[in-house]
């Protein structure tokens, strides 16, 4: 349970990646408690793969309840779980990390300059992008950061084909 892989992942890091269960998870956590601030090579901690793979936020929320400060980790690239959860299109996660954890990074960009919602715009995660949980993922975003309106127009003005991974946004209503 303490022994890394060649990437530097523990134990911990796979189970969050495949879904296992709460009750797997906090077995995991009982067997090496300061797993949760364990990074990988790549900066990611075990919050950072539950936001973007585990499909139960309440996974998410017992592992900030075990370290709040885990939040504010970023990984080798600056990603936040914010960036990580709205990479996965996790719109259960996002709106966890918004209500109860207030969400205090979405305005940080990663290295590549890039917002917790562009991620998700670019996402391949998204099934339904006319969906109501990804539009009311977006709005959140857009509300807790009103100067992504802004950096938003302003692509779709310099770029009006622009399409991102394939898809064309849809620009009428804004």
């Amino acid at each position: 349970m303490n022994t890394p892989d060649e990437n530097g992942q523990l134990p911990l890091h796979r189970a969050l990646r495949d879904n296992v269960r709460l009750g797997s998870i906090k077995l995991l956590m009982k067997g090496n408690p300061s797993a949760i601030r364990n990074h990988d090579k790549g900066g990611t901690t075990p919050l950072h793969v539950a936001c973007q793979h585990h499909e139960t936020p309440a996974v998410v929320e017992y592992l900030i309840g075990l370290g709040e400060d885990t939040l504010d980790a970023i990984d080798k690239e600056g990603n936040t779980a914010l960036h990580y959860a709205c990479r996965g299109a996790k719109y259960d996660t996002i709106s966890l990390l918004f209500v109860k954890y207030g969400a205090i990074s979405v305005s940080k960009r990663n290295a590549n300059n890039q917002l917790p919602i562009d991620l998700l715009f670019e996402s391949n995660a998204v099934n339904d992008r006319e969906g109501v949980e990804y539009t009311e993922s977006i709005f959140q975003l857009l509300r807790s950061y009103p100067a992504t309106v802004m950096n938003c127009i302003s692509n779709i003005t310099q770029h009006p084909d622009s399409s991102i991974s394939g898809k064309k946004r849809k620009v009428d209503n804004m």
